[in-house]
């Protein structure tokens, strides 16, 4: 049976310019929390909602990504009111922590550092454990070689038995990109920033 999705409703946060507020659709109960430091692709999952016995996948709008500075519910069933702040975003960090790593790569290896610079890195979202496939006798998202597009699925972070996807894209990086190395077993604990995957350009 599907599940029934909230869109969440995202706005300029008056204490800071800079950031987002998103706040409840609707007045419902909410199950629990996300956690912070988190990062937040368009339409990743926020938190479990209530509505008259009926439950609700709320998640992020189209277009709306960050990492979760801030949270204003507690980690408990409580209720929400409509317009209500449930966090706080900086849209202002590149999806999973990407940014560029140049020497870091090619360090030792030979290679040209110009060529290097280009190389784009995906860091863990949060602390958790890092899955590389969906499930255990399914195939891995992505191996060495494979091009992913803007959108596609690289891997997932458990946090207190809720999954965070990793996915390739944001503002400033390209279209496309293959993966030049995988930095994390299946399974293992991460941390918050550490590095999972070396990505080249592709044109």
């Amino acid at each position: 049976m599907p599940e029934k999705t909230l869109i969440a409703n995202a706005r300029a946060d008056d204490g800071d310019a800079e950031t987002l507020l998103i706040t409840s659709p609707v007045v419902a109960m909410a199950d629990g929390a996300p956690q912070a430091n988190v990062f937040l692709n368009p339409f990743d999952r926020i938190i479990t909602m209530k509505i008259l016995n009926e439950r609700y996948v709320l998640r992020l709008p189209r277009d709306v990504h960050g990492r979760i500075t801030e949270v204003f519910i507690p980690n408990a069933y409580t209720p929400v009111s409509y317009g209500e702040p449930l966090v706080r975003l900086d849209p202002r960090v590149l999806q999973a922590g990407a940014e560029g790593v140049a020497g870091v790569a090619g360090s030792g290896s030979g290679t040209d550092g110009a060529a290097d610079s280009d190389l784009i890195t995906i860091k863990a979202p949060s602390d958790g454990i890092f899955y590389r496939r969906p499930s255990p006798d399914a195939p891995s998202y992505v191996e060495v070689g494979s091009t992913v597009s803007a959108g596609g699925m690289l891997g997932l972070v458990e946090i207190m038995k809720c999954f965070y996807q990793i996915t390739y894209g944001g503002p400033g990086l390209p279209v496309k990109g293959e993966i030049v190395e995988i930095l994390a077993d299946d399974a293992a604990e991460v941390s918050f920033s550490q590095p999972l995957f070396h990505i080249k350009p592709v044109a």
